[in-house]
Parts: structure tokens; C-alpha cells; sequence
């Protein structure tokens, strides 16, 4: 119910009406205030309560909107009172000119120049069930808005929504020092907090078992609201819980050590025997164990350590064979170096020499050049596929047999066919070889060669340019019976010829990229005038320098020949 008291701009609302639609709205079917669940009263309050707050919500709307009025009222009387004031100085000034010589008047000031209008002040208070709102403007009430609340029911609505399970104790406490609580009781207990339930008390204060939190009402209103918590239960079950538990810590400790004397004496022997079996091991007798004579944690250990022992020496019985075939692959490499001429040979002004930077691994790279019984002069390079010793025995079996059939004066297309046939027949797997054998005559200059499925080898003029010596059959052993051809080419004073084999120009560095043929080629121009020394110490300072720390993966090896 709202009325208005038109003799001093009043409005008296009447909360009762409101709370009882509100519960009559909320209440569940059949159901009436008395005989609610607590769940039921306690989602009927918060449901209530929220309501509530939308209604005093509403009269805050409306009482801006009553401030919005009252000033748009004052402005307008204050823009009429300066309208006034500049008509009056207007007919205080003469509306002719007069005939007579004298002073001009001054024009009157412009409205915009008067001094604006104050801001209005808005203050509220609470006093018992009364709300006054009141609106001042130069210290002067323009207006006044007046409410006549229910507060002890407003407040019920709002306590109704604190948990009672534990026990908290929700109050607030007006100005003037009144109390409201949701029960007798509780305003009793509220009045035993002492200091922190009256107004301007602590905002938080520990009483004995209780825990009190108060803060002001943010309205503006006046009132302090607060919350206690009790705290005793909960310290006097935690000391309960302490206690009890110190107790059963003690029984655990004694039955602990009744049953852990026999348990400590297994155990220590169990544990000796771990131990010594390590000592063996550490001095070298990986063929420790150690019993088993349970099935407990303690037997699952010895039976790791027995596991463990095992692959130790399993392991060590796999280095030590490991380190039998690196004395084997060293031995190996040594051998294939040793098979491979290291000496410069000079035959009148003619001069040549080779040289092989080895991989990491035994390969099967090897060149040899050697005088025939004719006074000629034999040049052989060769790469057999694959790595490691069986790669190092095909390189030297090839060797062999070509120093053989050289001796003997055989045709190099008939050499290398019957090589060809040899590898075919005799090698297990898939095994090849790329192959280059030359005849050089000194005196005539002339040279006969076969290149089986070898790199170009290069002839370089003295007065430049560059002539590639290119393959005439298929490597050998891997298609046999397909035959070679021979080719020949005539030399002059000066020429040099260079070998190599695919280490040289396959050789990476460490962005992935391949030294290549091309570079190759370029080197080999610029050094065309030099003797076979400078030339071999050019290309591999060339690649090493490319190569950077990328390691070889395969022989590079290299053979160069002057002729006088």
C-alpha cells in the first residue's frame, strides 16, 4: 500500500503487503508457512530475499528519478531567474538615443556569463522503520522522499538466507544500538560479543570460541551488519582426533617392535648376501648370483640383482667381441695401407704418385701403378661396393689378379671381362666393382684404357683445357658378360692425368651439400701446371676444408701422373 502526504512530500511504504504476496506467490502447492521442510524454508527465504532486494532497488530507481526531476525543476527556476534579471537591466536602459551629447551605456551581460547553478546534495538516513532520503541544494532541502519500512522483517528475510548447520549466528545492529537477530536466542548471544556488536565496534574480532565479522551497510543506511561463527566444536574435536591418534601411534609402535627384531635378522642376512654378490661384480666376476629363499620385496631384489648380473656379463662378453673385431678391422686397414704404393714413381721425366684419406671404416678403395716387363707403365684405380673386410679381401683378390694378367701381357677388354666373370662366380651377394686400368707407353705418349663403370678420369693440356676419360663398360661383377671397350689417347709433354674415385666428390659438409664434380673440375684447372705433389695436396686440402667436422663416409683416394 503507497499514500502520499501531499502537505510535506512524503511517501509511506508499507513492506507487509509486499512480504506476504511475495510468500503467497513462492510457496509450493498445498503447502503453508508452518509445515515447510527446512530445505523448503531456507529456498523460500533466498528466494524472498532476492525479491526484496529488487523492490528496495526499485525505490532507489525511484529516488533518482525523483533527483532528476528536482534538479531538471531547479534549473529551470534558475534559468528563469537569470531571464528575469537580464529583462530588468534591459528596461533600466533608455530604448531611443538621446539628442544630447553623453556617455553610452554599457551593454547588459549575456546569460551565458551568470554564475551556474550549485550541484545538489543527496543524503539518507534510517531511523527505526524510517527511511528519509533528502536532496539539498545550497544547503537548502528541495525535496525529501520518506519510506516506513518493516525492518525487522526485511531482516529476517535477509538472515534467512545463513546456514544453520554450523551454527553461524547472522545480526545487525541499527545506530541507535538496537539488535536484530532471527531468534531470541540469538539476540542474546549477539549481546554477549561485547564491543564488536555495537556501532563503531571492530570490524573483526576472536571471542573465546566464536569468530565475529561486521561491516557497514553500503547504502548508507546506518546499519551494521554482521556474522559469528562458533569455533569450540571444531577445536575440541581436533584435540579429540590428536589424542586418539597419539594413542594408536603409541599400540602401532609397540606391536612394531615385537615383530621387528626376527624381521630385522632376515633381512640383514638377505641383504649381506646382496652386498657381496656387488663386491664380486666390482672386482670382476660377473658371474655373481645370489640366492633366492623368498618370495617377499627382499626376493624380488635378489632376483633383479641375479638379472642384472646377467646382462652385465652378457654385456661384457659382447665388448670384449666388439673389441676383437676393432683389433681385426684395424689389422684389416693396416693391411689394405700396406698393399697400396707409397712412393712417387719416376720413369725417365714421367712421374706418379697417389694418395688415399681412409674412412673410419675398412673400404675398399685401392690404386697401384707399377712398370711392366715391356717398359710400360700400368695404372690401376678400382672401388669395390660395400664396406668393411669383405670389401678389403674382393680389393685385394682384384689387385691380384690384375698384376697377374698384366704381367702376362693380356688385352684390357679381355682383362677386365675375365675380372668381370671372376667376381660373378666367386663372391656371395650382390658385389661389384667400378674399375679404371690403363697402359701408358713413355715413349710414345700413348695410352690405352678401360674404364668399367668409373668416374671420368682427366687429362689436363698444359696449355689449358680438360679432357674426361668417361666410362666404356659396366662395372664389374655386376652384369657379366657384357663386355668393354678399349679406348685410347694420345698424350703430350706436359699433360697431367688425375684419378680419383667417388670419396673425393661425394664427401659432404655439414649442411648435407656434395663437394661434386664441378668443383672438382675447377680446382683441377687452376692446378694444371703444377707437379703431382701440388696437385694432391690441393685437392685434399680442398676437401678436407669443405668437409669442415662432417667426418668421411667414404675412402676419398686420388693418383696423379706427369709426363715429361
Amino acid at each position: 500500500m503507497i499514500t502520499t502526504i501531499d502537505a510535506k512530500d512524503r511517501i509511506k511504504i508499507d513492506m507487509a503487503p509486499i512480504r506476504r504476496e511475495l510468500m503467497r506467490e513462492f510457496l509450493p502447492p498445498g503447502k503453508q508457512p508452518g509445515n515447510l521442510t527446512p530445505e523448503e524454508r531456507e529456498r523460500l527465504g533466498r528466494e524472498m530475499a532476492q525479491r526484496m532486494l529488487g523492490v528496495v532497488a526499485g525505490l532507489q530507481l525511484g529516488a533518482a528519478e525523483l533527483k532528476k526531476q528536482a534538479e531538471a525543476a531547479q534549473r529551470e527556476a534558475d534559468a528563469k531567474r537569470q531571464t528575469d534579471a537580464a529583462k530588468a537591466a534591459q528596461s533600466r536602459s533608455p530604448s531611443t538615443t538621446s539628442l544630447l551629447p553623453g556617455p553610452t551605456p554599457a551593454p547588459s551581460a549575456p546569460i551565458k556569463d551568470l554564475p551556474k547553478p550549485a550541484m545538489m546534495k543527496k543524503s539518507r538516513s534510517l531511523s527505526g522503520n524510517r527511511l528519509d532520503v533528502k536532496y539539498e541544494h545550497e544547503g537548502k532541502v528541495v525535496h525529501e522522499v520518506n519510506a516506513e519500512l518493516n525492518l525487522a522483517n526485511v531482516l529476517a528475510t535477509v538472515f534467512s538466507t545463513t546456514r544453520r548447520d554450523r551454527g553461524e549466528v547472522p545480526f545487525a545492529i541499527a545506530r541507535d544500538g538496537q539488535i536484530y537477530t532471527r531468534s531470541e536466542d540469538d539476540r542474546r548471544r549477539v549481546e554477549l560479543l561485547g564491543a564488536v556488536a555495537k556501532p563503531g565496534g571492530p570490524a573483526t574480532a576472536r571471542l573465546d570460541d566464536w569468530i565475529v565479522v561486521t561491516t557497514d551497510d553500503p547504502t548508507g543506511s546506518g546499519l551494521r551488519l554482521g556474522i559469528a561463527r562458533p569455533v569450540g566444536d571444531s577445536l575440541d574435536s581436533l584435540r579429540k582426533t590428536a589424542a586418539r591418534n597419539a594413542g594408536l601411534g603409541a599400540l602401532f609402535i609397540v606391536i612394531a617392535l615385537a615383530g621387528m627384531v626376527p624381521l630385522s635378522t632376515r633381512l640383514t642376512r638377505n641383504l649381506s648376501a646382496l652386498g657381496d654378490g656387488v663386491r664380486r661384480i666390482a672386482k670382476g666376476d660377473y658371474s655373481a648370483r645370489v640366492p633366492v629363499r623368498a618370495k617377499d620385496e627382499v626376493g624380488e631384489l635378489a632376483q633383479a640383482f641375479n638379472q642384472m648380473a646377467e646382462d652385465v656379463e652378457k654385456h661384457q662378453r659382447a665388448a670384449l667381441g666388439q673389441e676383437r673385431i676393432k683389433r681385426e678391422l684395424e689389422l684389416g686397414r693396416q693391411i689394405q695401407h700396406d698393399m697400396l704404393p707409397h712412393a712417387t714413381l719416376k720413369l725417365g721425366l714421367t712421374e706418379i704418385k697417389g694418395v688415399s684419406v681412409p674412412a673410419r671404416e675398412v673400404g675398399g678403395d685401392f690404386f697401384n701403378y707399377f712398370e711392366t716387363p715391356g717398359g710400360q707403365i700400368a695404372l690401376l684405380l678400382g672401388d669395390v661396393s660395400g664396406k668393411g673386410v669383405g670389401a678389403a679381401l674382393l680389393m685385394a683378390n682384384i689387385q691380384a689378379s690384375l698384376r697377374t694378367r698384366l704381367a702376362l701381357g693380356q688385352d684390357l677388354s679381355a682383362l677386365a671381362r675375365e675380372i668381370d666373370y671372376d667376381i660373378e662366380a666367386n663372391s656371395p651377394g650382390p658385389v661389384y666393382a667400378t674399375l679404371f686400368v690403363g697402359i701408358l707407353d713413355p715413349a710414345t705418349r700413348l695410352l690405352r684404357y678401360v674404364n668399367a663403370g668409373h668416374h671420368p678420369q682427366y687429362v689436363l693440356h698444359p696449355q689449358g683445357g680438360i679432357e674426361r676419360m668417361t666410362s666404356t663398360g659396366l662395372p664389374v661383377g655386376l652384369y657379366a658378360g657384357h663386355g668393354f671397350r678399349e679406348e685410347q689417347i694420345q698424350l703430350g709433354a706436359g699433360d697431367l692425368l688425375f684419378f680419383y674415385t667417388d670419396g673425393c666428390v661425394e664427401a659432404e659438409n655439414e649442411a648435407g651439400d656434395m663437394f661434386g664434380a664441378d668443383r672438382l673440375e675447377a680446382l683441377l684447372l687452376s692446378s694444371a701446371t703444377g707437379g703431382t705433389d701440388d696437385v694432391l695436396a690441393r685437392v685434399e686440402s680442398a676437401v678436407t676444408a669443405f668437409r669442415g667436422s662432417r667426418e668421411l663416409f667414404d675412402d676419398a683416394t686420388t693418383m696423379a701422373l706427369k709426363l715429361g
